[in-house]
Parts: C-alpha cells; sequence; structure tokens
C-alpha cells in the first residue's frame, strides 16, 4: 500500500480518532480514579485532572487509529 494513501484521514476518521480514543480515555480515568477513592478515600483534584490528561491522550494514541481505520475498505 502506498504511504500516501495510508496516511490519508478524512474528516470522519479523524471524528471517529478523536472520540474513540476520548471516550476510552475517560472511562479508563473514571475506573482509575474510583480504585483511588476506594483505597485512599477522596483522590486530590490534581490527580484527577492529571490522570484524566493522560488517559485521554493515550487513548487518542493507540484506541484513536484503531477506530479512524476500521471501516475503511
Amino acid at each position: 500500500m502506498d504511504l500516501a494513501v495510508a496516511c490519508h484521514l478524512d474528516r470522519n476518521a479523524v471524528t471517529r480518532m478523536l472520540a474513540a480514543g476520548t471516550a476510552w480515555g475517560v472511562a479508563l480515568s473514571v475506573g482509575l480514579t474510583a480504585l483511588n477513592a476506594m483505597q485512599c478515600g477522596l483522590p486530590c483534584p490534581g490527580d484527577v485532572a492529571f490522570t484524566t490528561a493522560i488517559s485521554v491522550a493515550a487513548g487518542v494514541l493507540t484506541i484513536g487509529p484503531i477506530a479512524a481505520f476500521h471501516s475503511r475498505r
């Protein structure tokens, strides 16, 4: 496959990529925050913000490309 064709992203692919990565990151962040709250009581807001930022960034970079190219034929 040509590299130019493989790297071409249309608007729908970028939207799928950002939506799936963000949803995955937020879901992971909620789970980690709940785990932290069960172990230590209430987590600090800085910890929640950092966990959310890292989880969303990781989701967009890892899950996003899978979602973007899932429906390509």
